[in-house]
């Protein structure tokens, strides 16, 4: 039996209408993770943390990937069990969900040695301040709406020395840029400090009495808007480290030479005698080193130096200045305002030589600034900030002639201090080069058109010349992406395109290994870094920092 005509264009759109509800359901069923923070962004050793995740963790089945062993997760709807292995490395992890559909982006996970606490939901007001009877302790709290404050009560004696020290804009990303309070029991603001570590504040504090304190945080933006109203939101995710016993602030020297497997002295507060001195150990990833210890309130890592790391001496101060052989790797302070330090060193001829301040992206206040002079006292050469953005001085110089050569390290305004440290190296200068790509993640669709992914390659100074084959290892069979080859002068100098294709078979989740190798030096390889979006707030202040870059890129491969 036919239909009236008139009743067939209601059927028609009852029907289309169902099939894309169908459609609309299936798409939001299919969907890849999608989580912008941890909530604790961390734990403590041994123990297991329940974690609260903001967005959907996408289709199940999810699958956790961590960036290094010694933790184990494993996610329920918006809820993220993380054990943490009593032998595993304090420090930070990166944490990445995947399906098959997609995977996150990366996120930050802190492995410290103190016990943990969650902040109270009521806390504002000294009356209702939070009561912290440890004599240390980590605080995972959150400033989780606008003209949030959160306060904790500590007791003092006279003369106890007690760290207030957050953790949030710089190792997990929180859009926030932090203020700590230290205030005594009539409310009287004592001490305030807003950036130590870039935005991150800390306070260390001489109790003039015994008596009650209260420690008193809030935040404004990281990135400023035209508000001068406390900022809050979920996102305002903070570890808050409340210590009377041991903290670090540095090491002596800054650096450490594998080979010499030598421990190296501790700069900071409440330190005993019997951890003055530790011995780092490697991290995972082989390129620094970790300083830690079950009684310390905080964490080091150091970079590695390829040569042995010696400390400056009283001869830095005298009008000579203190005797070099290169190449040499020296860790300095500018102890007081004014202060400059001397080196001294022989150089011949033609030789090509990088002087280098690492200070800043160390995470030290100090503001390098070098000059190099010759015998005579003649100024060769000065140099403050070595490009835009980036506040550690370097300096590629050639030597025009035999003789002795004299730098100065000062402080470009100087200033001194405590934390005004420095590591400096003089050694031959290198052409190397470096790689990014524009993404962390990458999705492929099996059986479909190619993925192209963009490689960027920055030849450092001086220039480097040789050719340079690209290519992804660790590819599943039936993918395929032939290598690439950079050459100067050409298309690819700059820059190349991998082109990856997938038969309509495969699927596959995991790291995407690209690597870079010289074809002149094959002992030259480089793998790119991409910067990690969503946990790096823009930096609008007098010294920014660059973006957080990465080496985990990640390949997702799934059906049509």
């Amino acid at each position: 039996m036919s239909l009236p005509m008139h009743l067939h264009a209601p059927i028609l759109s009852a029907v289309l209408a169902c099939s894309l509800v169908l459609n609309l359901a299936a798409n939001l069923e299919a969907a890849p993770p999608s989580v912008k923070y941890l909530n604790p962004a961390g734990g403590q050793v041994g123990q297991t943390v329940k974690v609260t995740l903001d967005k959907s963790v996408g289709t199940e089945p999810v699958s956790v990937w961590i960036s290094a062993p010694g933790l184990k997760a494993e996610v329920k709807e918006k809820l993220l069990t993380v054990q943490i292995d009593p032998k595993a490395k304090p420090g930070l992890y990166w944490i990445r969900f995947h399906n098959a559909e997609g995977a996150s982006g990366i996120r930050p996970f802190l492995v410290g040695t103190l016990p943990e606490l969650d902040e109270k939901v009521l806390n504002e007001a000294l009356k209702e301040a939070q009561k912290i009877e440890q004599p240390a302790v980590t605080v995972n709290g959150v400033l989780n709406k606008t003209g949030d404050v959160d306060t904790y009560q500590v007791k003092l004696k006279e003369g106890q020395t007690f760290v207030a020290s957050q953790v949030a804009n710089e190792q997990l990303g929180s859009p926030m840029d932090g203020v700590l309070q230290i205030l005594n029991h009539r409310g009287t603001v004592l001490e305030q400090m807003e950036d130590t570590l870039w935005f991150d504040p800390r306070i260390v504090f001489t109790a003039p009495e015994d008596g009650t304190y209260y420690v008193r945080t809030f935040a404004f933006p990281a990135d400023p808007n035209s508000t001068i109203r406390f900022a809050g939101a979920a996102s305002y995710i903070y570890r808050l480290t409340l210590t009377t016993g041991p903290f670090v602030d540095h090491s002596l020297p800054l650096a450490w030479h594998p080979a010499a497997a030598a421990p190296v002295a501790l700069e900071g507060w409440n330190l005993p005698d019997d951890l003055k001195s530790l011995l780092p150990a490697m991290t995972d990833s082989k390129t620094q080193a970790l300083l830690s210890h079950p009684q310390l309130g905080n964490l080091l890592t150091i970079p590695l130096s390829k040569t042995p790391v010696i400390l400056e001496t009283k001869e830095s101060q005298a009008e000579k200045g203190q005797l070099l052989t290169l190449p040499a790797t020296v860790t300095g302070k500018i102890a007081e305002r004014k202060e400059i330090d001397s080196y001294r060193f022989a150089a011949k001829k033609g030789d090509k030589l990088t002087f280098k301040v690492d200070t800043y992206m160390l995470g030290y206040p100090l503001d390098a600034y070098i000059k190099l002079f010759d015998a005579k006292g003649k100024l060769l050469k000065e140099v403050d900030d070595a490009r835009r953005n980036y506040y550690d001085a370097q300096l590629d110089y050639g030597i025009p002639a035999d003789g002795e050569y004299r730098l100065e390290v000062t402080d470009r305004f100087q200033y001194g201090g405590f934390r005004y440290v420095y590591l400096l190296s003089i050694q031959p200068t290198e052409a190397d080069f470096s790689l990014q790509t524009t993404e962390e993640q990458y999705t492929l669709t099996a059986g479909d058109k190619p993925l192209e992914i963009e490689v960027t390659v920055n030849r450092q100074s001086p220039r480097f010349n040789d050719d340079i084959e690209i290519s992804v290892d660790g590819l599943p069979a039936g993918v395929t992406c032939e290598p690439v080859v950079s050459k100067l002068k050409e298309k690819t100098e700059k820059s190349v395109k991998l082109k990856l294709e997938a038969k309509a078979d495969v699927v596959f989740q995991g790291p995407l290994e690209i690597k870079g190798v010289s074809l002149k030096d094959k002992t030259q390889v480089h793998t790119p870094t991409a910067v990690i979006k969503g946990i790096s707030p823009k930096r609008n202040t007098a010294r920014p920092k660059p973006d957080l870059e990465l080496p985990y890129l990640w390949l997702t491969i799934k059906k049509k």
